[in-house]
C-alpha cells in the first residue's frame, strides 16, 4: 500500500514539474520574441531617422543603437538587422 502511495505521489510530482517547466519555456519564448520585436522596432526607427532623414548619426546615438543591436543579436535570429547595423555604423557622426 505504501509503495502505491509513493508511486502515485511521484507521478503527480513529476507531472507538476514537467508542466511547470513547459510553462516557463513558453513564457520565456514569448518574452524573447517580444523583446526582439521591441528592439527591432527601435532600431528601424533610429535607422529611418538618422540614415534616411539626417544622413548622419551622433556618437551617443550610435552607442545606444549598438547596445540595442548587441542585445538583439544575442537573442538570435538576426536577419535584416545585420545590414541595417552596418549601414548605420557607416554614417558620419556630424553634418
Amino acid at each position: 500500500m505504501q509503495d502505491l502511495i509513493v508511486k502515485y505521489a511521484l507521478g503527480i510530482l513529476l507531472s507538476a514539474v514537467t508542466g511547470y517547466a513547459a510553462a516557463i519555456y513558453r513564457e520565456n519564448k514569448a518574452l524573447k520574441a517580444g523583446m526582439q520585436a521591441i528592439l527591432r522596432d527601435r532600431m528601424i526607427q533610429a535607422y529611418n531617422h538618422y540614415h534616411e532623414d539626417k544622413g548622419y548619426m551622433p556618437i551617443y546615438a550610435k552607442e545606444s543603437f549598438t547596445a540595442c543591436y548587441d542585445s538583439y543579436h544575442n537573442l538570435g535570429e538576426n536577419g535584416v538587422m545585420d545590414s541595417i547595423y552596418q549601414k548605420i555604423m557607416q554614417l558620419p557622426t556630424s553634418k
